[in-house]
């Protein structure tokens, strides 16, 4: 009986959630009320609004230069998008695939959705927090609906590359305008 006691026990502490833990959860409903309530301002203004995933992942971004086919983008590492004391792999696939679409849009093309992204991750040691990174996109081409794009991220002090994507994107998405209501007269 004592075995299953201390297997009880065991399991408990395996599985106790710590203050700092709850503090962060804390602070990421917080952040997506805000992120809610802004939303609903924009969509009610006729505009776009950054899904909760887009403000959490990219709130920070800069573009710098934008031409056709071309985008270079600057951003600096925040404390939130960590692991293991550098940018997480996750946050540096979402901004290949954010830059990477913009790219393609700014050769003047539709949107179009990501069929297939390739992110070699390079050096993520050279995104530590507060390191400001250089991301720059270009459009590779077009072939009919389908595009392809080529994003490097970079240090911006030190040149080291971070990490180096190819993106893939089909489709031919318009932008439509917000719908309007139209009164319509028999008379």
């Amino acid at each position: 009986m004592g075995d299953s006691s201390d297997l009880k026990a065991a399991a408990a502490e395996a599985l106790r959630v710590s203050d700092e833990d709850c503090a962060r959860v804390d602070a990421l409903d917080r952040s997506a009320a805000a992120s809610r309530r802004a939303q609903d301002e924009a969509e009610s203004a006729g505009g776009h609004a950054a899904s909760f995933f887009e403000a959490f992942a990219l709130r920070g971004i800069r573009v710098d230069t934008i031409r056709r086919g071309h985008i270079l983008c600057s951003y600096t590492v925040p404390a939130r998008l960590l692991a293991g004391g550098h940018l997480a792999p996750g946050a540096v696939v979402a901004l290949v695939d954010e830059v990477g679409a913009a790219a393609a849009v700014a050769d003047g093309h539709h949107l179009k959705v990501s069929v297939d992204m390739s992110v070699s991750f390079v050096d993520l040691a050279a995104a530590a927090p507060g390191d400001r990174l250089r991301i720059a996109a270009r459009a590779l081409g077009h072939k009919g609906y389908y595009s392809g794009t080529h994003v490097l991220v970079a240090n911006a002090a030190t040149g080291q590359v971070v990490a180096e994507g190819r993106h893939s994107l089909f489709g031919k998405l318009k932008k439509t305008p917000p719908p309007t209501t139209a009164i319509k007269s028999n008379l």
